[in-house]
């Protein structure tokens, strides 16, 4: 059954993830979300081969860095992601120039994207600062997850996985 097979996936847990420190100078110039079986992922694309840290926990709500100001997700549960990386337009690549920063709050994933998940209901951005991006994920409720790290030749990608 489906359930029995995603049991792995429920037992990820809910504590606090906490990836390397790194900080990396590659800016996050994408936020990607798709559906599996047993879980639902977001992946942040980071532009540059260098190692890049994370952290990851449930908290009773995602704030700007600096200001302090609530960053509201849909859902009963919301995530906080940082990604030591800063976002693209902060960094000193140059790429894509014509980019201009998200706002606080603007969607990184579509919400019509988002209909009918079975727990990711909103991704949304919560700032950079200091050469770090934080992230507001909201969830259905507060469901297992985990946080890993995917290389390519010239990509990192902080992958986000949160249990239906």
């Amino acid at each position: 059954s489906a359930v029995e097979s995603c049991a792995a996936e429920q037992r990820w847990g809910t504590d606090p993830r906490a990836g390397s420190t790194a900080m990396t100078a590659a800016p996050l110039y994408l936020v990607r979300a798709w559906q599996h079986t047993c879980y639902d992922r977001v992946v942040f694309d980071l532009n540059g081969p260098e190692a890049v840290g994370y952290a990851a926990q449930y908290v009773p709500a995602v704030t700007v860095d600096g200001s302090g100001a609530v960053v509201p997700v849909k859902g009963r549960a919301a995530l906080e992601v940082v990604v030591r990386g800063p976002v693209q337009g902060t960094d000193d690549q140059g790429h894509q120039a014509w980019v201009s920063l998200p706002a606080f709050g603007q969607d990184l994933v579509a919400p019509e994207k988002l209909v009918d998940w079975v727990s990711l209901q909103q991704v949304a951005f919560a700032g950079s600062f200091e050469g770090q991006t934080t992230v507001a994920v909201g969830v259905r409720e507060q469901r297992p997850f985990r946080v890993w790290i995917s290389s390519d030749a010239h990509y990192q990608h902080v992958v986000l996985d949160i249990a239906h």
